[in-house]
């Protein structure tokens, strides 16, 4: 006779696959919608701004879901001990130049930018794809709640490269300083915000490591801006 338990483990296995499956499914969706939406972009008047404008505010909250599904896939990864990280080295200057370029069609107005502060000799090992991920999710908050700008910059310092995101908003809220410690904590459907990203942030950067030194993030209103900033610390 089966064992009970031993049907409710496979069953939990056969919808962890299956949710997986649905998950990819839909950042598939996305990107191709994604890359739809960039191919009309283009093709639009210039004598047609509105029409531009409510693209890329529709490009904006497909970027956010797709980033979101990244985190959760990998945070599921590592929760089942399916993840790994996939170190190689980087020029840091061409890795936020292509960060920047990917997140041009997303500014919903004209007059925003986002600046870089990198050295072009700057070189470090690290998860492209999951950094990658980290910071876009920080450009897409930023941008929603920046005012005119974004400014990227990197540096090495005391042996860790520093990334910072920093902008021209009011600022993180005071809530925001609590860090959660678990994914239970960092939900909290009453407020409105799963604080998935900077929980998110904090697992990646954790899992760098070089010999007894682990990442971490930290998130302050120290803007040189005047807004709020991210800051990445990589070993």
């Amino acid at each position: 006779m089966p064992h009970p338990q031993a049907d409710t483990v496979h069953s939990s296995e056969q919808f962890n696959a299956v949710l997986m499956s649905f998950i990819h499914d839909i950042k598939n969706s996305l990107l191709i919608s994604l890359s739809g939406l960039e191919m009309l972009y283009h093709n639009l008047d210039s004598a047609l701004p509105e029409q531009k404008e409510s693209i890329s505010t529709i490009q904006y909250e497909l970027h956010r879901i797709n980033n979101s599904l990244v985190q959760l896939l990998s945070l599921y990864k590592m929760e089942t001990h399916l993840f790994s990280i996939q170190a190689d080295q980087y020029n840091l200057y061409d890795f936020l130049d292509e960060l920047i370029i990917n997140n041009t069609q997303i500014r919903t107005r004209h007059d925003f930018s986002i600046d870089m502060d990198c050295d072009d000799s700057i070189e470090w090992f690290f998860d492209k794809d999951l950094i990658s991920t980290i910071i876009n999710s920080i450009i897409n908050n930023s941008i929603r709640y920046a005012d005119k700008h974004i400014k990227l910059s990197a540096r090495i310092e005391n042996g860790y490269l520093i990334i910072i995101v920093e902008d021209d908003g009011k600022g993180f809220p005071e809530k925001m300083f609590a860090h959660p410690d678990t994914l239970e904590t960092a939900i909290n459907m009453q407020s409105g915000s799963t604080g998935l990203g900077l929980y998110f942030a904090e697992k990646i950067a954790n899992i760098h490591t070089n010999k007894d030194r682990a990442g971490s993030t930290v998130i302050d209103n120290k803007s040189q801006l005047g807004g709020g900033r991210f800051t990445l610390l990589l070993p």
